[in-house]
């Protein structure tokens, strides 16, 4: 991301911090209750993969582990934004989580995550840069750090209003960035109207022709 462009987005969301503290609102999510829906999409794969560790890109508040915890999950969270506001919110709530002040595109682990997701950090149109451009480094870089799955929410152009400063992502543009990373892959365009979230998996291996069921590990 160009640096105007991220002092841009952290600029917007150290202002809605400001306004409205520990709420939806302050991540442009909308009404109370929609996050949990995406929150679901990511933790039917998670679950769905046996994953042992999520990676958050852009995990805000770290709100998606609370909802991966109620639905029973017991593996290692860790989190990365640029905005130190809402980490350092994370961080009081939840001080025994791996929250990290890191850009996806530039972030050096110490190994891979199975899963690795992000939720609306890729719905606000650049000044600076290009969006396309930015997606595919960081989707890149995603599945380079995930062992068995990444799961991306975006805004979808399925729609008949934009919004002026909000970037929609073309479905057929991004199951096509998908395609180039992997053979098997999902799209969901079934949980909200006007949102749509990419599934890429690592495991692609077909013998016969057929995938390996998901979660098997290998020997």
């Amino acid at each position: 991301m160009e640096l105007a462009d991220r002092a841009d987005y952290v600029e917007r969301y150290e202002r809605r911090l400001r306004e409205h503290g520990h709420s939806p609102e302050t991540l442009g999510w909308g009404k109370l209750g929609r996050e949990h829906v995406r929150f679901q999409v990511m933790t039917d794969v998670v679950q769905e993969v046996g994953a042992a560790s999520v990676l958050d890109v852009g995990c805000g508040f770290a709100d998606l582990f609370d909802h991966l915890v109620a639905q029973g999950w017991n593996g290692e969270y860790s989190g990365i934004d640029i905005v130190p506001g809402l980490l350092a919110e994370a961080r009081e709530r939840h001080p025994s989580l791996d929250l990290q002040e890191a850009d996806v595109a530039s972030y050096e682990p110490a190994g891979t995550f199975d899963v690795v997701v992000a939720s609306g950090v890729f719905n606000a149109r650049l000044r600076s840069g290009d969006n396309r451009a930015h997606i595919t480094r960081s989707v890149e870089r995603m599945y380079a750090l995930a062992s068995r799955a990444v799961c991306i929410d975006f805004l979808s152009t399925y729609v008949d209003f934009q919004q002026p400063d909000g970037w929609h992502t073309d479905p057929a543009w991004a199951l096509e960035l998908g395609r180039s990373l992997s053979k098997r892959l999902r799209l969901r365009h079934d949980y909200m109207p006007f949102e749509f979230a990419l599934i890429v998996y690592r495991d692609d291996e077909h013998p016969g022709n057929v995938f390996r069921p998901l979660g098997e590990r290998r020997a």
